[in-house]
């Protein structure tokens, strides 16, 4: 009976075992599938507006910007699939470790089984061989009456014995047969998890592989886009060396006093002066207000010259543009001014201007744009400034 004990000790192990779950993974404000059904509406609305730019705009910046938000959302996605696979790896891990335990538990209740059922044959022949001695010859065998009484108890005592240690084997082997039933239920319970769980990561391996794929897609269109953007700025950034070196080789004898806002018709700001798309936006985009820009017309910001006309329609990026030099302030700077992205050009190089009065151009949208608009830019000794917070102009102004 000791070892029947020990065997339901090893089960009672066996079962804490199995009752043993991972350290709970830290939980989030929504589960992975929420995550990721959330990131699929992002994507969805991020292949929207890349259709959308894609009939609207000739500028790639737009595209590329949407698609450098498509690989963003993808990587998100993914990282989140590889962390429910881990999950999944580890969940099957201790699977088979509580199906190993089982397993053994199994073997080792075969083998105490195989030791009882010994144990009862040996305690049958033994019974089967006295079942031959009769009474008559334990009589014969016997000196006297009371010997015979005797030896009579005796055997009954015996059998009784006999009897109760069959039923003892008899009943161990039952509670054997029930716990070996019972282990083989929840192994099977645990097999079915791990098939649950297998399914779930081919799902989520099979997810990964796509969206591997649409990153991969999206890499090599944003790659392809990017060398476009690089050879861009690469230009305008010529474009604003040669304006920088113009404006030192002029020996300014202008006196700048004032300015004005360049479309009188339009006092509308798409883009500020400052920070975008990874550089810095060196002047101000006035662009569609309640009235459209394209087409309307370009003064010079101040009385000065002109010193740059270009009228190509690609210009560097600029487009159609023109600087003019408004001479020294009363802090002896050199004030200049550009104009780019027009429609048409009229400014030509020497030309004489007239602040707020002399029409220099028409707004529009050649060069490197998303859509029509003027882009001015106020030089002070060569470098861009900020128009508006340097106090050049105003929205508000005149």
């Amino acid at each position: 009976m000791k070892k029947l004990s020990l065997l339901s000790g090893l089960l009672a192990a066996a079962l804490l075992v199995g009752a043993v779950v991972l350290p709970p993974m830290p939980v989030a404000a929504k589960s992975v599938q929420e995550q990721i059904k959330d990131l699929e509406d992002e994507q969805e609305d991020l292949k929207k507006e890349l259709a959308a730019a894609k009939d609207v705009l000739a500028d790639s910046k737009a595209k590329r910007q949407n698609y450098i938000n498509q690989i963003n959302n993808v990587r998100k996605q993914i990282t989140l699939l590889d962390n429910q696979v881990e999950s999944y790896n580890q969940q099957i891990e201790a699977k088979n470790a509580e199906i190993a335990a089982l397993e053994q538990e199994v073997t080792e209740n075969h083998k105490q089984e195989e030791e009882i059922r010994k144990t009862l044959g040996e305690r049958l022949n033994a019974l089967a061989k006295r079942g031959n001695f009769s009474t008559f010859q334990m009589l014969m065998n016997t000196e006297s009456y009371t010997d015979y009484l005797i030896k009579a108890k005796l055997m009954e005592k015996i059998a009784e014995a006999d009897q109760q240690a069959i039923d003892e084997l008899e009943a161990a082997l039952v509670v054997i047969a029930e716990k070996e039933e019972k282990i083989e239920q929840e192994k099977k319970g645990i097999q079915d998890k791990i098939a649950a769980i297998e399914a779930n990561r081919k799902s989520s391996n099979a997810k990964k592989k796509e969206l591997d794929g649409l990153y991969a897609a999206a890499n090599k269109v944003y790659q392809k886009d990017q060398a476009e953007v690089n050879a861009i700025n690469r230009e305008m950034q010529q474009t604003e060396d040669d304006i920088k070196r113009l404006l030192n080789s002029i020996n300014s004898t202008g006196v700048y006093t004032t300015m004005y806002w360049p479309v009188p018709t339009v006092r509308a700001i798409s883009s500020g002066y400052g920070k975008r798309w990874g550089k810095l936006h060196k002047g101000i985009d006035i662009a569609n207000g309640p009235i459209p820009v394209y087409g309307q017309n370009i003064v010079a910001a101040a009385d000065g010259t002109v010193i740059r006309a270009i009228y190509n329609s690609w210009g560097g990026g600029y487009g159609y543009h023109c600087v003019i030099e408004h001479g020294k302030d009363k802090y002896g700077r050199v004030i200049a001014t550009l104009y780019a992205h027009c429609s048409k050009l009229y400014a030509k190089v020497g030309q004489k201007v007239i602040g707020g009065k002399t029409v220099i151009g028409q707004a529009g949208d050649t060069g490197n744009v998303t859509g029509p608009h003027l882009h001015f830019e106020v030089w002070v000794n060569g470098t861009p400034v900020d128009p508006i917070k340097e106090g050049y102009v105003s929205v508000k102004g005149k």
